[in-house]
């Protein structure tokens, strides 16, 4: 919109009843008052905290799809109406009958590859209202002396940089992304004897997210730890022997079919609902557990 125009649409005053007016966050961390009618004209815009899309349709974009947090997720961003853009190794042939789901088979072990394929997903996009990093590995469970270097750069180029190759590509393409939601884990930050490059990696991810934060100002970015949701990783993890070295895995596998460790597709409201929130909780580049939400 040019200047003038916003200027006459900040400042236009109507007959009769004013609307209500109302203070809303712009570009450059401006601020003005205005009414609904001037907000409407701006598209996407901050309104009494909530983030607003006069567009018809969001659009997520989410790694690791084919199952676990990633496929519960998708399934409920396409349930709402949202526009879901899907990478894994796996085709999740369940959600591609969806019309308003785009796949793109990736392996995030590959980040060379990486570019292409989130230009075939994004084509066409210019605008993303959501990014979940998503997609992860456990790699080898146990004391970190006994991990092998070889797993421990595996773990490393999944869990943290291949999202690096994803964002890089968005940002240099000019991709107008609202917020980036980076999946990462208590393990980051309670440091568990086992855990490994698993929780090196998580705790990377925390950092990396933080960083991108600074250079990105325009978005809002969060490293978000799940809780316990029952995935792959936690059916390896009760699938291990018992070991009272490790005594985080116990604690883990008492919580199997029980509320405190929900299916992805149960989890999906909650970890959306939370994502929406924190934009408005912490400031970017935060790292928060949803367990420790306020009214999550």
């Amino acid at each position: 919109m040019k200047p003038a125009l916003l200027a006459l649409a900040f400042t236009r005053k109507r007959r009769g009843a004013s609307p209500p007016v109302r203070n809303v966050a712009l570009p450059g961390g401006l601020r003005r008052s205005a009414s609904p009618e001037a907000l409407a004209m701006l598209g996407n815009f901050r309104y009494a905290g909530r983030e607003m899309n006069t567009s018809e349709s969001k659009t997520v974009l989410i790694t690791g799809v084919s199952s676990g947090i990633g496929h519960g997720l998708a399934r409920w961003y396409l349930e709402q109406g949202w526009r879901v853009l899907g990478t894994s190794r796996r085709r999740p042939d369940d959600l591609a009958s969806d019309a308003s789901f785009r796949f793109v088979n990736c392996d995030l072990r590959q980040p060379e590859s990486l570019p292409a394929a989130i230009k075939e997903l994004t084509g066409g996009q210019q605008h993303i209202d959501l990014v979940v990093l998503n997609a992860g590995v456990l790699g080898e469970f146990g004391d970190l002396c006994d991990a092998e270097i070889d797993d421990l750069q595996n773990t490393m180029l999944v869990n943290v940089w291949a999202n690096k190759a994803v964002l890089d590509w968005l940002f240099a393409g000019g991709m107008a992304v609202e917020q980036v939601v980076a999946i990462s884990s208590g393990a980051a930050v309670n440091g568990n004897r086992g855990w490994s490059g698993y929780a090196i990696s998580k705790a990377a991810l925390n950092m990396f997210v933080k960083l991108y934060a600074k250079e990105q100002p325009a978005t809002h970015f969060c490293a978000l730890a799940p809780g316990l949701v029952d995935t792959e990783i936690q059916e390896r993890l009760r699938a291990l022997p018992l070991d009272e070295r490790f005594e985080s895995v116990a604690a883990i596998a008492a919580k199997h079919n029980t509320p405190d460790m929900p299916t992805p597709e149960a989890a999906a409201p909650k970890l959306a609902a939370a994502m929406e929130r924190l934009s408005s909780l912490v400031e970017s580049g935060e790292f928060v557990d949803v367990r420790k939400m306020p009214g999550v």
